[in-house]
C-alpha cells in the first residue's frame, strides 16, 4: 500500500506567515510517524511552495488543512478523487466542520490522528472504510514516534527542524482553535525523547513545538537543562509572562534560546480581559521584553484587530504600544473567527458574520462585522499599521544569520 500526505495550503497572508515561520507542519509529520511499517509514504507541504503530484501512485491520499486552507484542499481532493484514489480530509477545519468536510471526501479524521490512522488503513486494506473516525481519548504523548528527516528534504525548512514538546493550552482564549481541538490541560512528552529527537535530526536550529512551552515550570526546567550540552538554537511560543521568572529565563538563554512567540494581541486590558488573555498586563509587558532583550532573544507577537471593545483609535495606539514595549516582529492580523472558537460561536448567533468563504478566513480579509467601527475602518486601520510596523534591528540580524 503507498499513501500520500499532503499539507494544503493557499496563496494568501496566512500562508506567508506559516511559511516565514519556516518549520515542518505536525500534521502530515505526525501522520507519517503513526504509519505503520511496510506502508510506501509519500509528502507535501504546499505552505513551503512544494507541487502536488497529482501522478502519485498512491492508493490513499491525506489532505490536512485549516480554515484558510480548506477550499484548497477541496480542490486537491476532487482530482484525486477523479483519478479514483481513496481521499481522507482532517485537520483543525474539518474537525469542527466534518459534516461539511464529508462531501469532499470518502472519509475524514476528526481531532487527534494516531490510534485511528491505523485502523483506517486497516479497514481500506480490508475494503470497509468508515465514513467518519474520531478518537475518544486524548493521545497519550509520551507515545509519539519521532517525526522523519527522510521524507521531506530538510532544506525545503532551510536552518530549522521541529520537535514536538507538548499538545494542548493551559488557556481558553477566545479566538484559538488548541483548547477545543486538544480539550483541555496539556500533555508533555518524556524530556528524555525530545533529547534524543533533536540529537538525531542533526539541525541546529530547533522550534519547540509547543502551543504554550512554559505551561509546566516543573517540566520546562527539566526541559531547558537537558537541552544545555545539545548546542541548539530554538524558538518556541508561550506568554510575555514568561519573564517574570528571572531564573526560568536565564536558564531558557542558556539552553538556546533565540526567538520567541509571545500573545500579545492588543494594548486594551478590557479586550485581553474578555477575550480570555487578562492574565496578561499591558502595564508590564514592557519590562518582560526589556528581560528577552538583556539575552539576545527576540520577540514576535501580533496585534489583532477586531475585537468589540476596539474602535478606531486602536491602530494607533498599537502603533505606539509595540514602538514602546520593544517588540522584534510585528504582525497585523485581523480577528479571525475559527469554527469550533467561542468567537466564532458568538459572531455567528449574532448573525455578524459576512461571510463563510472560508478563504477569507486568513487574517487579512474582514469576514465579520466589528462592533465599533466598519468593516472597510476595520481593514484600512489594519493597512495603516502595516505601512508604519518596522522590524528591529535585532530581528534583522537574526534572520540574515538564519536565512529567513
Amino acid at each position: 500500500m503507498n499513501i500520500y500526505l499532503i499539507k494544503a495550503s493557499a496563496q494568501s497572508a496566512f500562508k506567508e506567515y506559516k511559511k516565514y515561520m519556516g518549520s515542518p507542519p505536525q500534521s502530515i509529520f505526525s501522520l507519517a510517524a503513526t504509519t505503520p511499517k511496510g506502508v510506501g509514504i509519500e509528502m507535501v507541504d504546499e505552505t513551503m511552495d512544494m507541487k502536488v503530484n497529482y501522478r502519485s501512485n498512491a492508493d490513499v491520499v491525506a489532505i490536512f488543512a485549516s480554515t484558510p486552507d480548506i477550499l484548497r484542499a477541496y480542490e486537491i481532493a476532487k482530482k484525486f478523487r477523479k483519478k479514483g484514489k481513496t481521499v481522507v480530509l482532517a485537520g483543525l477545519h474539518v474537525t469542527f466542520m466534518p459534516d461539511e468536510a464529508q462531501q469532499h471526501a470518502d472519509t475524514i479524521i476528526v481531532g487527534e490522528a494516531e490510534g485511528v490512522w491505523e485502523q483506517l488503513l486497516e479497514d481500506y486494506r480490508a475494503g470497509s472504510l468508515l465514513p467518519r473516525y474520531q478518537r475518544t481519548e486524548p493521545v497519550d504523548v509520551a507515545t509519539l514516534k519521532p517525526f522523519s528527516t527522510q521524507l521531506i528534504d530538510k532544506s525545503w525548512y532551510g536552518n530549522a527542524w521541529t520537535v514536538m514538546v507538548s499538545r494542548g493550552c493551559v488557556y481558553h482564549c477566545s479566538y484559538c482553535v488548541v483548547t477545543p481541538f486538544f480539550n483541555k490541560g496539556m500533555r508533555y512528552r518524556p524530556v528524555g525523547q525530545i533529547v534524543d529527537e533533536i540529537k538525531n535530526s542533526g539541525a541546529k536550529w530547533i522550534e519547540l513545538h509547543s502551543d504554550h512551552l512554559m505551561g509546566d515550570p516543573d517540566y520546562i526546567r527539566e526541559l531547558l537543562t537537558a537541552l544545555i550540552p545539545l548546542n541548539i538554537q530554538w524558538m518556541g511560543e508561550t506568554t510575555v509572562n514568561m519573564a517574570k521568572d528571572e531564573e526560568l529565563l536565564q536558564l531558557a538563554a542558556k539552553s538556546g534560546m533565540r526567538y520567541i512567540l509571545v500573545g500579545l494581541e492588543t494594548p486594551s486590558q478590557d479586550a485581553l480581559k474578555k477575550a480570555g488573555k487578562g492574565f496578561v498586563k499591558v502595564q508590564e509587558v514592557k519590562e518582560y521584553i526589556r528581560r528577552y532583550h538583556e539575552y539576545n532573544v527576540v520577540v514576535d507577537s501580533a496585534q489583532i484587530f477586531g475585537f468589540d471593545q476596539q474602535d478606531k483609535s486602536i491602530f494607533e495606539r498599537s502603533l505606539e504600544f509595540i514602538n514602546e514595549v520593544g517588540v522584534d516582529v510585528p504582525h497585523a492580523v485581523l480577528l479571525i473567527p475559527f469554527p469550533g472558537t467561542r468567537t466564532f460561536s458568538q459572531l455567528d448567533t449574532e448573525g455578524r458574520l459576512l461571510t463563510k468563504d472560508w478563504s477569507k478566513y486568513d487574517g487579512n480579509h474582514v469576514v465579520f462585522q466589528p462592533k465599533l467601527m466598519t468593516p472597510k475602518e476595520l481593514k484600512g486601520g489594519q493597512n495603516w499599521f502595516w505601512y508604519y510596523a518596522k522590524r528591529s534591528k535585532l530581528a534583522k540580524k537574526l534572520e540574515k544569520e538564519m536565512m529567513w
